[in-house]
């Protein structure tokens, strides 16, 4: 009988027989690993120079972990100089790759980085699954042998993952307790990022197997695929089924508009569908066969309803690189669902091989989904701007046209930066970016520097900047949504002058010891039982106790005082003399100032807002506290 625990000898061979097969993504889980430790270390503060350079190196190599992999299953069907063309090419798709990645940091930390990254991902990891066939033709049982055993070893690779850390970590924390051992926070992390980029990585390719075309699936599976399949899987894949069905039929009675969460539920339904279906493979005998034709019918039929989700979505907020997707989800299915409904001897391979053909092509080239929702959003800010121009002053037009300017400049801005937002408003960001030259400059002057401060007349965020070039404040989510209901809108008062630079030069200080830098946003959620986040405040003495309320009020306690200020009284204040608006005001109506006993506080608000989340009111602020009388 073999023994449980594995030979210091048979690991060893295991370990070689991996990095000979799949040197090259060991290469670079390495890599990235390496350089994830590195950046932990040194903890930069931007992502310029080298740094931002190391940053896009792990990025690629992280991808090519999945490229070479899946390579090596091709080129394992052919002659080893076909191998090593497509290995030629792999590289040079990802030099291809590394030169699209932007050249500043700003740029790189744009939303649409991660999303392309996710998608190449997956389409390389979904080759794992075809990439051994191409030049097979096993039945679908035997197919769906191989493919179920990737499937698990990603399963279990994640579990063991977890156990691992958790374990390590423990082992860790033990040390230090025990042996009075001071370890950094930031050791476990990178501890972590080393046992992901050897362990986890290296045991998923090893449960590769080496003759995949050789797979044969049993004709007794094990009992716990039997459960999963029959107990779990199945029940699960009925309950949506009931559920989205109810919906539509709903839906057709009280003739109501679907909802935007429906495209993704009937996603989701979709995955456990096909899942069971797969599952099902090893027990297509009589009418099962039946059943498994009934998923795909339902499948498709609730297409219909996606597309109707979605197309609404569409028409109302035009196309984003997320609808995009669902869309182009929608018409897989429809076509997958078609081939195994007209085809009785559609083969499982072509699940995974159009899925991966479809995210290629919505990542590359003019159909992409970053090219198509990049231009149907600039095709509407433009439209909207120009309705815009209609009304004088700009800020008199109706709240849903400019919403949907604000957040279509968001949308740009927070997905490609000032790329597309330079071709929709030439003049204006290239007047932002003389500003923000100009005020660089100025801080790094001497005569900035001995400055008590500095005033800004104009917003440093891009789209609140081009939002008041247009003639109108940037509109949130919220504003637009509350005011669509005829509730309160938010609002937000700030004083003329931002302190920024020396504080102690811009207000006068010599009664006080101690100057608190303070800034909260609505963290605390009224009405929200167990909801609260810590004040963000820079007081490092102990002495004095900072509070903010859900009833927001600021509790400054010292040994025996109690200073206590009420905001959101102070806000009602300067609704009551301003009205429901967001205006400027002099800093003199931002000051709240008490003395009790040996305390003394006064507190500079440069920003005291309101805004509604979650169908509550939320008051936040920023501002400057003075405390003294207390050492």
């Amino acid at each position: 009988m073999s023994p449980i625990i594995p030979s210091g000898s048979e690991i060893f061979y295991r370990s070689k027989e991996t990095l000979l097969r799949f040197p090259l993504a060991l290469i670079a889980s390495l890599l990235v690993a390496l350089i994830s430790i590195y950046l932990v270390e040194v903890e930069p503060k931007k992502m310029e120079g080298v740094y931002l350079v190391l940053a896009k190196v792990a990025l690629v190599a992280s991808l090519d972990v999945f490229v070479f992999a899946a390579i090596r299953l091709l080129g394992e069907q052919f002659a080893r100089g076909w191998h090593l063309v497509w290995t030629l090419l792999a590289i040079a798709g990802i030099v291809l790759y590394y030169v699209t990645l932007p050249d500043t940091s700003q740029d790189f930390s744009a939303h649409m980085i991660p999303f392309r990254h996710f998608f190449l991902s997956l389409l390389c990891l979904i080759a794992f699954f075809w990439t051994p066939f191409v030049r097979s033709r096993l039945e679908n049982a035997d197919y769906w042998e191989y493919a179920k055993h990737i499937l698990f070893s990603l399963v279990m690779a994640f579990l063991f993952t977890i156990v691992m850390v958790l374990g390590v970590n423990g082992a860790l924390f033990a040390i230090e307790k025990l042996f009075d051992i001071v370890i950094v926070g930031k050791r476990y992390f990178q501890v972590d990022i080393l046992i992901i980029g050897i362990f986890s990585v290296g045991y998923f390719l090893s449960q590769i197997p080496s003759h995949p075309e050789r797979a044969r699936f049993t004709t007794t599976p094990p009992k716990v695929e039997k459960f999963f399949t029959k107990w779990l899987l199945t029940p699960l894949s009925v309950l949506y089924f009931v559920i989205l069905y109810a919906y539509t039929l709903k839906l057709l009675v009280v003739q109501d508009w679907p909802k935007g969460i429906l495209a993704w539920l009937i996603v989701a339904f979709s995955v456990v569908a096909i899942l069971t279906y797969l599952f099902w493979t090893h027990f297509a005998k009589g009418t099962n066969r039946g059943w498994r034709r009934g998923i795909w019918l339902a499948v498709l039929l609730q297409t219909v309803m996606l597309f109707i989700a979605i197309g609404m979505r569409i028409a109302a907020y035009s196309w984003t690189e997320s609808r995009y997707m669902v869309f182009v989800l929608g018409v897989w299915l429809a076509m997958v669902s078609l081939y195994f409904l007209l085809f009785s001897k559609a083969r499982i391979k072509w699940i995974f091989i159009s899925l991966s053909m479809l995210i290629a092509l919505t990542q590359f080239g003019p159909l992409s989904a970053y090219a198509v929702s990049r231009t149907a959003q600039e095709i509407r800010i433009k439209e909207n701007v120009e309705a815009i121009k209609k009304y004088h002053p700009a800020s008199k037009a109706p709240l849903k046209l400019r919403y949907e300017v604000s957040d279509g400049i968001r949308y740009l801005h927070r997905r490609y930066r000032g790329v597309s937002l330079k071709k929709v408003f030439p003049k204006i960001t290239k007047s932002y970016l003389l500003l923000k030259v100009k005020r660089e400059a100025e801080k790094r002057s001497k005569k900035d520097n001995t400055k008590a401060g500095t005033i800004r007349t104009k917003p440093h965020y891009l789209p609140e900047y081009i939002a008041e070039a247009l003639g109108f404040r940037l509109v949130s989510r919220w504003e637009y949504q509350k005011g669509q209901n005829g509730k309160d809108l938010s609002i937000a008062f700030s004083t003329t002058e931002v302190l920024e630079g020396n504080i102690k030069m811009m207000l006068d200080v010599r009664d006080y010891a101690y100057i608190v830098r303070m800034h909260t946003y609505g963290y605390e959620i009224v009405g929200r039982k167990g909801k609260s986040h810590d004040l963000h405040w820079y007081y490092e003495k102990p002495k004095i106790s900072l509070t903010y309320t859900r009833a927001s009020k600021l509790i400054i306690a010292g040994e025996q005082e109690k200073i206590v200020f009420d905001l959101k009284a102070r806000l009602a204040r300067l609704v009551a003399k301003y009205g429901e608006a967001s205006v400027k005001v002099d800093r003199e109506e931002m000051v709240l100032q008490k003395d009790i006993g040996n305390l003394r506080v006064k507190l500079v608000l440069t920003k005291l807002g309101r805004r509604m989340i979650h169908d509550q009111q939320s008051i936040y602020f920023s501002g400057v506290l003075l405390v003294g009388g207390q050492p």
